[in-house]
Order: structure tokens, then C-alpha cells, then sequence
């Protein structure tokens, strides 16, 4: 196709409306155009006497703008996608262009194989079982968190290679990267810091289960560390019901060896509201006192329509005397952090729309 078609095409779709059929589709398959507005009015308490900011602001959370496409590539096809944070409440785009899950690859009966930088298996299981993405309900205050450093096992990792296989009922992911942390252009790749992760994933009628484990050399906090992942959820009637379990084993870095538990739920209460609960527990790491925590997140979810929803949430973190793990940590704009033994809480109202 002539260059000059695709570079009007291309921006005809950026400046057309959401809703607008271009906004979706410019070039056919060959070039998509997508995105997702998170943002929030939230009301955050750190349960920190050192802090006197605790109060309202507005938060953009995970929004995102992204193009990707395929083209045919002999019998397989040619597969690729750009995705960077948008920051609405700062009016600017993340760190980075491409910043977040960006790769090229192909694809075709053999499954698909892609390269570049992508959510890990690991932390994709956790997402397909919560309830409460990106909000300040989110799984990752815990799940992933340790008693001292926070959110570090809900990688987007870097110099990635990921294999995928689906069927009817059943995913397939299994990912290796080298220096699956680096953030500087330039140089060489650190071969001495390796991290694998491999899922499977279920689905059939109302039954869901996720099962993901991931080994990391040198990984920055946590260090050589071994972690397994387990989910399931059930519909029934109004209702669905989840259950999750996390165990992380380090070699080297005492923090990192505990486990946590998940329960959550969701009950339809008319055709597009639904009420959500999610209660998570770590346990004191080994050889540790009063390192575990418990938190609890109630919201109300509307749909307004397929693209577009509002939502009430509320997210409260209760610390034994040792921990500070975040009320909000992880996907959310804006984090909520604590001290050793705080309650740190938020509640947000909020508003989704994918196009």
C-alpha cells in the first residue's frame, strides 16, 4: 500500500473520536489502534505520622495507548504490538515510549512466539484470577509483595522470549528472559541474571483454574528466588467464587520466603452492577515474628456500557507490628504506602473505558 495512504490512515485514527470505527481498525489486521482510560478520584490514608498529605487526588491508572497488527509472513503470519502508559492526571505519557507490552513475533499452527518485553505468565495467572485490576483494591499490596519491599514479583519482564499455545480450553505460556530487569539502552545483556516462568491455564463453562511457577537469578530485591502460583474461580447463578494460594522460597534474601492466601467473590445484584469482595493473607516469613498482613477490598462495579464502566472501591491493608506492606501497590497510579505496623487504606471512585 502506498506510504503516504498508511501515514493519513494512521492519523486519522489517532485524532477521530474513541468511538469511532478508526479508532479500532485503520489498516484491516495490519494495523490496530487501541487503548484504555483508568482514571480515579481517590481518598488515601498511610497511617503515618510523619506524613500530613493524606487527602484527595486523582490518579491514572494502567492507561494505556497501543497499536499492534499482523501481516502475512509465508504460511505463518507476522505479529506485533507497542504499548505505552498514557499518565492523564499528569497530561503526559509514562517513562517510556513502547514502555509497556511491547514485542514482534510470528505465529501460525505451531502456536505463537513472540520477543521484547511482556507481563510474565507468573504475574498474568494472578490478574486472570483478581478482581480488582488496577484499583485500589489490587491483588498486588500481597500477592507478589514482601513484608519490606513491596510489589517485586509482577514483573513486565525485558529481553524476553515467550511461547504461547491455546486450544479450545487450555493456554499455554512459558517465558525466558536474560536481564529481565534492565532499563538501559546500550551495552550488554547480563547473562548471569536468567528468569523463567511457565503457566497453564483452564477454562470451561464456569470453571477457571491457573497454575504458574517462576525461578529468577539475581532478581533486584529478592534474589534467586522460586515462586508457584495457584488459582480458581466458579460461576454460579449471580455468583462467582475464587480461591488462590502463593508460596516464594529464596535462597538468599529471608523476606521472600512465605505464603499467601486468596478469597474473592462477585455477585451480580442487576444486569450491569455487581458487588466484589477479595480478602488476602501472608504469613510471617520463615524465621521472622509479626512479618505477616491481611488485606480486605469491598467495591461496586457498573457497567455503563461493553466499553465503559464507573466503580466504588475500597482498599484497607491491617500489618503486623514488622510489616509494611502497601494498601495500593502495583497497577494504580498512585500508590498508598505505610510504616512497620501501619493500616494504610484508600477508597476510589473510578472510571474505565476500553476502545
Amino acid at each position: 500500500m502506498n506510504k503516504n495512504i498508511i501515514i493519513a490512515a494512521t492519523a486519522v485514527g489517532i485524532l477521530l473520536p474513541a468511538s469511532s470505527v478508526f479508532a479500532a481498525k485503520v489498516l484491516d489486521e495490519k494495523l490496530e489502534i487501541y487503548g484504555k482510560v483508568h482514571v480515579s478520584i481517590d481518598s488515601s490514608d498511610r497511617d503515618d505520622p510523619s506524613v500530613t498529605n493524606d487527602g484527595v487526588g486523582v490518579s491514572s491508572n494502567s492507561s494505556r495507548l497501543g497499536f499492534k497488527g499482523q501481516l502475512p509472513a509465508g504460511n505463518m503470519k507476522f505479529i506485533y504490538q507497542v504499548e505505552s502508559e498514557i499518565r492523564f492526571d499528569e497530561g503526559k505519557s509514562g517513562s517510556t515510549l513502547a514502555g509497556r507490552n511491547t514485542y514482534a513475533g510470528l505465529k501460525g499452527g505451531f502456536g505463537q512466539i513472540i520477543v521484547g518485553q511482556y507481563d510474565t505468565p507468573f504475574k498474568t495467572v494472578a490478574s486472570k484470577w483478581g478482581l480488582f485490576g488496577d484499583s485500589v483494591g489490587e491483588r498486588r499490596a500481597i500477592l507478589g509483595a514482601s513484608y519490606s519491599d513491596g510489589n517485586q514479583l509482577n514483573e513486565r519482564a525485558k529481553n524476553a522470549i515467550m511461547y504461547t499455545y491455546k486450544t479450545k480450553t487450555l493456554v499455554f505460556d512459558a517465558m525466558y528472559a536474560n536481564d529481565p530487569e534492565k532499563s538501559t539502552s546500550g551495552g550488554t545483556d547480563n547473562i548471569d541474571k536468567n528468569m523463567f516462568s511457565v503457566s497453564l491455564r483452564y477454562k470451561s463453562g464456569p470453571l477457571w483454574l491457573g497454575v504458574a511457577s517462576e525461578s529468577w537469578e539475581g532478581q533486584s530485591k529478592a534474589g534467586n528466588v522460586d515462586a508457584l502460583r495457584v488459582g480458581a474461580k466458579y460461576k454460579f447463578g449471580m455468583a462467582q467464587i475464587g480461591a488462590f494460594y502463593e508460596s516464594i522460597d529464596s535462597s538468599d534474601k529471608a523476606q521472600w520466603k512465605r505464603d499467601a492466601t486468596g478469597l474473592n467473590a462477585k455477585f451480580k445484584i442487576s444486569k450491569k452492577t455487581d458487588i466484589r469482595v477479595q480478602y488476602l493473607v501472608v504469613d510471617d516469613a520463615d524465621g521472622t515474628t509479626d512479618t505477616g498482613a491481611t488485606k480486605v477490598s469491598f467495591g461496586i462495579f457498573h457497567k455503563l456500557d461493553k466499553k465503559a464502566q464507573v466503580y466504588l472501591a475500597y482498599g484497607a491493608t491491617d500489618n503486623d507490628a514488622n510489616a509494611k506492606f502497601q494498601a495500593v501497590d502495583g497497577g494504580h497510579g498512585d500508590e498508598v504506602k505505610t510504616v512497620n505496623g501501619g493500616n494504610p487504606s484508600a477508597i476510589s471512585l473510578g472510571l474505565i473505558y476500553k476502545f
